[in-house]
């Protein structure tokens, strides 16, 4: 996809209007920009599951908590000791749960509602593609 360029009195600088960023030279016309994707020390890779959130109170932003799903462990576990001082791990006094499954909420994503929509374009992309991959090789 290739991006619009716009003109504007002031010729800004970059042009967000799209996924791919181009420099505007002095010139107006635009030339080639290279990233490089580097990882924080502290990026850690992460499953998810589920996301849960929305646009924030004012709109200015979209919030995504991305969890991890899985059964529920209990709060806490209570065991019995017996005369010898030793615990029954068998027999069960006591058992608080907190629900059937927990949503273990791993990140939290904070954007821009137009960088909620090419993120959600890019995942919907790709997400295709690995389908259509996993397809070819396992049927």
């Amino acid at each position: 996809m290739s991006p619009t360029l716009h003109d504007s009195e002031d010729r800004s600088l970059v042009d967000h209007s799209n996924e791919e960023t181009h420099i505007l030279m002095p010139n107006g016309e635009p030339d080639e920009i290279t990233f490089v994707f580097e990882n924080a020390d502290e990026a850690p890779t992460i499953a998810v599951t589920g996301a849960h959130g929305g646009p924030s109170p004012d709109g200015a932003s979209v919030v995504a908590n991305l969890y991890v799903e899985r059964s529920s462990i209990p709060h806490h576990v209570s065991h019995q000791i017996d005369e010898q001082g030793q615990v029954n791990l068998d027999e069960m006094s006591e058992q608080v749960t907190r629900g059937e499954v927990t949503r273990e909420v791993q990140a939290s994503l904070v954007m821009t509602p137009e960088h909620a929509l090419q993120l959600a374009q890019w995942l919907q992309q790709n997400a295709r593609q690995a389908m259509e991959q996993r397809d070819q090789n396992y049927g």
